[in-house]
């Protein structure tokens, strides 16, 4: 009974050591607010601490329930960092393309769900000196990002039609180049004919792409 009890204890005691350092290492590697304070040391609190962005951006001390902090750290959600990737350059697009997808999903799943009310703020101009209506970071966003889906939309379509146009002159050039190059060998023809031949074909098959 005993040995039992203190098997349990001794269990307890592991788990208990195996959190805390746990925590230590959750500590050591959250994200922290960094705001410079005025005693000049820097700011420890977890990013975000107090405002709807845990986890991003400054603490509630230092601006982060403010309009600037608030799109700066809706700005740091939307971002992310990888490490470089060979592509190539209709892989980047289409990636990109996809990408810019995702974020426009994302930011109109957060306009979704605000009020009403709060899709426009009220915001001082100070180069007019009143204040204006302005849209919601959110709003701001998913309209941001929608412009980059519709341009990286048309670079899509628009490299889509160049390559497919590429792809059918070199494949038509090469069944003309193979139809030449078997009448050609079906010729008797001398090595002065065929010098001359030469040049003669490649001249006319610039006219095949506009050239002169």
């Amino acid at each position: 009974m005993h040995r039992v009890a203190r098997t349990k204890r001794t269990k307890a005691v592991a788990r208990g050591a195996e959190m805390e350092a746990q925590k230590r290492r959750d500590d050591a590697t959250v994200n922290l607010c960094g705001a410079q304070r005025h005693d000049g040391k820097f700011c420890a609190q977890r990013a975000g601490w107090g405002t709807e962005h845990l986890g991003r951006g400054r603490c509630r001390h230092h601006g982060g329930q403010l309009r600037s902090g608030l799109a700066a750290a809706a700005d740091e959600e939307m971002r992310g960092m990888a490490k470089p990737t060979p592509v190539s350059p209709g892989q980047a697009l289409s990636g990109v393309l996809g990408l810019a997808a995702g974020q426009l999903v994302y930011a109109s799943g957060q306009v979704a769900e605000l009020p009403d009310d709060e899709l426009f703020e009220r915001a001082y101009s100070p180069t007019e000196g009143v204040f204006k209506l302005v849209p919601h970071h959110w709003l701001k966003l998913q309209r941001d990002v929608m412009n980059d889906v519709a341009r990286y939309a048309k670079l899509a379509a628009d490299a889509g039609v160049a390559a497919r146009e590429q792809q059918l002159a070199e494949s038509q050039t090469a069944m003309i180049a193979d139809v030449l190059e078997k009448v050609v060998g079906s010729l008797d023809l001398t090595s002065e004919q065929r010098e001359k031949l030469g040049p003669l074909i490649r001249r006319h098959m610039s006219f095949l792409d506009g050239k002169r």
